[in-house]
């Protein structure tokens, strides 16, 4: 999967900074929805410095994604339920497994 530079998220434009590294956390990040600052940032290595599996990020990045569909079409709802952040991370999971598996290319033809 492809991390692009920015997207169209409803009405709002986000930036996605990818690389990044985290730096202003005391907790170890991987990913990290911005909605006030309307970006996602992804990163490529872990907290010892060692690239990321590729499979990794993309999940990430769909997690993220997530969040941030979340917040534009819903108000945040399902991260504000109580296993909002569990489900978030099983729905990412489950659809980049079907991305993966069926080889989707959303960005190379037109239906």
């Amino acid at each position: 999967m492809q991390i692009p530079d920015k997207l169209k998220i409803g009405g709002r434009n986000y930036s996605i900074l990818y690389p990044h590294k985290f730096t202003d956390s005391s907790v170890v990040l991987y990913g990290l929805h911005d909605p006030q600052g309307q970006t996602i940032k992804i990163a490529s290595q872990d907290e010892f410095g060692i690239d990321r599996h590729k499979q990794a990020q993309s999940h990430t990045f769909v997690h993220e994604l997530l969040h941030a569909i979340d917040d534009v079409y819903n108000n945040s709802r399902l991260t504000q339920w109580e296993k909002g952040e569990e489900t978030i991370d099983q729905l990412a999971e489950g659809l980049l497994q079907v991305i993966r598996d069926n080889e989707l290319d959303f960005w190379g033809k037109q239906l």
